[in-house]
């Protein structure tokens, strides 16, 4: 009896955990951001920039990671519109010089010479952190969201 009861919890656990897997995570490729809908939600689409292209997506229940290729101005002013930044292009930051060529984040991302860093948080405590290539426009996102 005991080893049924085993079991049986064993299989619910496997099929639960499938089942949040299958809602929660998500391994995807989008040409642009229209593709995103009705897959995602609407938070990870506000964050994801309209010029986005070539998006590699991972999500779980609160964060995504996202690869995509944007030009830089268009990057800068998406942020600035989305989280009511100024200027976020004079406040980025370039990424120190021991992190270029290693792989970053869940994507394994590798870090190019040259990267530069945004870093926002909205104002329901979600967080979105950029680091952009400017001469590919090569781009790796990891956000946190409610």
């Amino acid at each position: 009896m005991l080893k049924f009861l085993l079991l049986s919890s064993l299989s619910v656990l496997a099929i639960g955990g499938g089942l949040l897997f299958w809602h929660y995570g998500l391994d995807s490729h989008h040409d642009t951001p229209d593709s995103l809908f009705p897959v995602l939600d609407d938070r990870i689409i506000s964050l994801t920039p309209p010029e986005a292209r070539d998006i590699v997506l991972q999500r779980d229940f609160l964060d995504h990671f996202a690869t995509y290729t944007i030009d830089e101005k268009d990057l800068a002013a998406f942020i600035d519109r989305h989280f009511e930044i100024e200027d976020s292009f004079s406040e980025r930051s370039f990424v120190k010089s021991e992190r270029v060529g290693k792989a970053i984040g869940r994507i394994d991302w590798i870090v190019p010479d040259g990267c530069v860093w945004y870093s926002y948080a909205a104002s329901n405590g979600g967080v979105s952190n950029d680091y952009h290539d400017p001469a590919t426009g090569s781009t790796y996102q990891d956000s946190a969201h409610w």
